[in-house]
């Protein structure tokens, strides 16, 4: 009588999944956070970056300029923390979707001009590359990772429950 002998994955494919999300998941919350400071000290300058980009009526800017920064470092301490990772997620995906699509109009019509990501500089001291977009299009990939594969490890719940479970069996 033969025994079958289940051979676990390789351990890069066990961490490539939900680890790598969590950290993916963790990066984006880092990035958000870090995108919203500026603009959250800084209203008018950040309204000046919106409406460079000439794609919003004047009467939505200013509204704008005080909202996404709010709710910019809402969600990335909500993605770090690890709470409603779902709609979390989807609200970066739909962030950056947004992004991508405005700073795509904006290189396309050839506009010289500051993205507003993570300073509210100056169209002449920070002007908009291609890798702008192509670090929202990763950034955007990694959310769809941390979507498909982020389990909430890596969170305090994660942790609060590893401990409870080790508690259980003392």
């Amino acid at each position: 009588m033969s025994a079958d002998v289940v051979t676990p994955p390789p351990l890069w494919r066990r961490l490539a999944g939900p680890y790598l999300a969590a950290l993916f998941r963790i990066k984006l919350g880092v990035v958000f956070i870090a995108a919203a400071l500026p603009k959250i000290i800084d209203p008018l300058g950040f309204a000046n970056s919106i409406a460079n980009y000439h794609l919003l009526p004047q009467e939505t800017i200013n509204a704008l300029a005080i909202c996404l920064p709010w709710i910019e470092l809402v969600v990335g301490a909500a993605l770090i923390l690890g709470l409603s990772l779902r709609a979390n997620l989807l609200s970066v995906a739909a962030m950056l979707a947004v992004f991508i699509v405005a700073i795509s109009l904006a290189m396309s019509r050839g506009l010289d001009i500051s993205c507003g990501c993570f300073s509210v500089a100056t169209a002449k001291s920070a002007s908009m590359t291609r890798s702008t977009l192509i670090w929202d299009i990763v950034w955007l990939a990694m959310c769809f990772h941390a979507l498909l594969f982020d389990r909430g490890l890596l969170t305090p719940a994660h942790l609060l429950r590893r401990l409870k479970g080790d508690a259980d069996h003392d």
